[in-house]
């Protein structure tokens, strides 16, 4: 596994499997793939938008 695989996989929008990567050659010392790693866009937002919005539905169901 390289940076250059990993930043491939940026490319084409596999933020996931490029942040398995760094974090690998970042537990393995690569300071660069570290930085790299704290750069990436994370999916928190995203994430909490689609609880809340299950939540929702959630409670739509049960008559709320």
């Amino acid at each position: 596994m390289t940076v250059t695989l990993a930043e491939l996989y940026v490319r084409q929008g596999l933020i996931g499997r490029a942040r398995e990567i760094y974090r690998r050659l970042a537990e393995a010392g690569d300071e660069t793939a570290r930085r790299r790693l704290a750069e990436l866009p994370s999916a928190e937002g995203a994430i909490a938008v689609l609880r809340d919005l299950l939540k929702r539905v959630q409670d739509r169901r049960r008559g709320n």
